[in-house]
């Protein structure tokens, strides 16, 4: 049952086995696999519940509607970042571009020699995955239906020699509207909203949107259960009603910016001191290519194929398209030139250069008088730079191959390619943090993470806390390092993981 403010006249006072914080990618799996079991389930939302016809096309009111900050979230450091969240049931998961990676073998193999996670085993993983994949209908793009601007990026690659190909996608039926960022219109992506989370409400589990969580309530270090209060949608102020839930088992599931702010306003969990630390973001370049034929963006996917001919190296190419009004804040220039660049928007093809980072760190921290707002430090450092401008210097050169006029980066110095010479000038060039001057990031990881070690990590390869028994956080926090390739499949498969030790301590409680 999903649960409207609307429906709520008065104060709530429940009880569960379970109460879920969050209803993204690590909340709604588990509240699905947890409700099928017949446990008592009941989850709080913040965001509010938005169904296929609430997707209008229209990326500046789903922007304002169901994203953090409008979308405007920006990190602290150099070069400033902008760091887009859902606030929506089913999370992020309801506006990302629905992409479905398993996680880089060498990257599961570090987890165990570096953080001790010998228990995540790869056939395990690739059982979960394989679950994953079939229940979300998880298949590649279809070239015909991703559009022109990722068949021509595709083309180029390939007079290049470069690996590449099409994205896997928790999508069925993909009818190329170009706007999974901003709700799918025709419900073929399988984000939460459509696929963990009915099935889940038809199991028995309670969800309850516009329900913001306050606190966990603790006693003798163990979780009992939630307070929160029910939110006004457009304003995010409290409504006055307030909800408690008791339970035998909490569950933290709000990303990995939000879980460790929650923690940190409660002085919960921190024992090692690492809550909020080791935050990671894949940090992302785009360039935006000027064609002589048109490109009829937005038609596609806006995130249907990749270059992964140098994902060992830490970079991965993904792209496909964005709708103008996107569009017109990657273009570096303003006034006439600006609007002269818009006209020639049906000729231009934007693809983005993802970095897992390495010497790059941040931190969320819970700031005083900052209200419910977490401060997010992250500054991008050595290799990442130059990772950065080799991923902007891989598109260019891949741009050229299939016929780019022009190439227009975000590097200051280098703005507009408009020959060889150019991208031979960039080739060349050492560049700083401060000449990145567009950055964004939709991948946050890490600020909660699993280890063997309670002394520098804050939850077991169970997903439960060190210091707080029947405290569970499950989300993309928990990820000791970057996954190398889109993270949502994973947190999906780690979710389902832990839902089967929540059971297996609710039978034994």
């Amino acid at each position: 049952m999903i649960i409207r403010p609307e429906d709520v006249k008065g104060d709530i006072t429940k009880s569960a086995d379970v109460v879920v914080i969050g209803s993204g990618a690590g909340g709604a799996p588990i509240a699905k696999e947890l409700a099928v079991e017949g446990r008592s389930v009941v989850v709080l939302e913040e965001g509010a519940h938005y169904t296929r016809d609430d997707f209008k096309l229209n990326p500046l009111e789903s922007m304002m509607r169901m994203y953090r900050d409008a979308g405007q979230t920006i990190t602290l450091g150099v070069p400033s970042v902008v760091a887009p969240m859902g606030n929506t049931l089913g999370g992020t998961t309801t506006i990302n571009s629905g992409t479905a990676l398993r996680m880089l073998g060498p990257i599961l193999k570090k987890w165990h020699m570096f953080h001790g996670l010998h228990d995540i085993t790869e056939d395990e993983m690739g059982l979960l995955y394989s679950h994953l994949e079939e229940y979300l209908f998880v298949k590649k793009a279809d070239p015909e239906v991703a559009g022109p601007v990722a068949n021509t990026f595709l083309e180029g690659a390939r007079k290049l020699g470069l690996s590449s190909g099409w994205l896997p996608r928790n999508a069925k039926e993909c009818e190329g509207y170009g706007s999974c960022a901003f709700g799918c219109p025709s419900g073929a992506k399988q984000s939460m909203d459509v696929s963990f989370i009915p099935d889940a409400s038809k199991s028995g589990a309670e969800f309850y949107t516009c329900c913001r969580a306050e606190s966990i309530k603790v006693s003798n270090d163990v979780a009992k259960g939630v307070t929160g209060r029910f939110v006004d949608p457009s304003s995010g102020r409290s409504t006055g009603i307030g909800i408690t839930v008791e339970a035998k088992v909490v569950v933290l599931a709000g990303g990995a910016i939000y879980s460790p702010f929650f923690l940190l306003r409660q002085g919960l969990a921190n024992s090692s001191g690492q809550v909020g630390r080791n935050l990671e973001i894949h940090p992302a370049v785009q360039t935006v290519a000027l064609m002589d034929r048109p490109m009829d963006p937005p038609k596609g996917i806006p995130q249907s194929s990749h270059v992964d001919e140098f994902k060992d190296e830490g970079i991965m190419l993904e792209g496909g398209t964005v709708p103008p009004e996107v569009h017109a804040v990657t273009l570096p220039f303003y006034g006439k030139a600006h609007a002269a660049h818009m006209k020639q928007y049906p000729n231009m093809g934007i693809f983005g250069g993802m970095v897992s980072d390495i010497d790059s760190w941040g931190r969320v921290l819970a700031l005083p008088r900052a209200g419910y707002s977490p401060s997010i430090f992250y500054s991008l450092k050595g290799r990442d730079v130059e990772k950065a401008r080799l991923a902007t210097v891989i598109m260019a050169e891949i741009w050229f191959a299939a016929g780019a006029k022009k190439v227009f980066t975000a590097i200051t110095g280098h703005t507009e390619l408009g020959s060889t010479a150019d991208l031979r000038r960039l080739a060349q060039s050492r560049i700083r943090a401060r000449d990145i001057y567009a950055m964004s990031a939709y991948h946050y990881l890490g600020t909660c993470r699993m280890g063997s070690d309670p002394e520098w990590s804050v939850v077991k390869h169970t997903g439960e806390t060190w210091d707080v028994e029947n405290l569970f956080i499950s989300d993309a926090s928990i990820l000791p390092t970057s996954p190398g390739v889109n993270p949502q499949l994973t947190i999906m498969a780690l979710a389902t993981r832990n839902a089967g030790f929540i059971d297996d301590k609710l039978n034994n409680g």
